[in-house]
């Protein structure tokens, strides 16, 4: 009975420790990542801070992710005359990248993670791993809410804070 308690208060002190938000906020665990554009130089979030920020973890063999890209894309342009920024964080080789761009371009800035994406995903709230994941950040790189899985324009809409 004792065990059990004891099991029951760690789940409940890991459980409320998992929904604290960042204290540094996303974007200073951004800021930290080991991030690097698709030429290989290294990559600063910095610059993406200041705006409303949409970031979208995502990969090649990633069927949703692909499905995704395109929405994402046609929306970027119109959004930034909203203020809000976009930017990708592919979780995959930067050859596959690159040949995907090709066929699929985007318009908005593409980041390579250094294969700690995974973990990265999962400090800024993505518990389970999975791609696409997108977290939205406020202008003092606070997340204001998290979105896993295909996002639908309504879906994105919606969970933006427009004026």
């Amino acid at each position: 009975m004792m065990f059990a308690k004891k099991i029951l208060s760690r789940r409940l002190l890991l459980a409320a420790l998992l929904s604290w938000p960042l204290a540094s906020g996303a974007a200073g665990v951004l800021d930290s990542a080991k991030l690097t554009q698709l030429n290989g130089k290294p990559a600063v979030f910095a610059g993406y801070q200041g705006k409303v920020t949409l970031v979208n973890f995502w990969a090649t063999w990633c069927a949703p992710c692909r499905k995704e890209m395109p929405l994402l894309s046609a929306l970027a342009p119109r959004l930034a005359a909203r203020q809000v920024k976009f930017v990708g964080i592919a979780l995959d080789q930067p050859a596959e990248v690159a040949a995907f761009l090709k066929q699929v371009p985007v318009s908005y800035p593409i980041l390579m993670s250094d294969g700690e994406g995974i973990a990265l995903m999962r400090t800024l709230g993505n518990r389970s791993g999975g791609l696409p994941f997108t977290v939205l950040l406020d202008e003092q790189g606070q997340v204001l809410t998290r979105l896993s899985g295909l996002l639908s324009e309504a879906e994105l809409m919606k969970a933006l804070p427009l004026r």
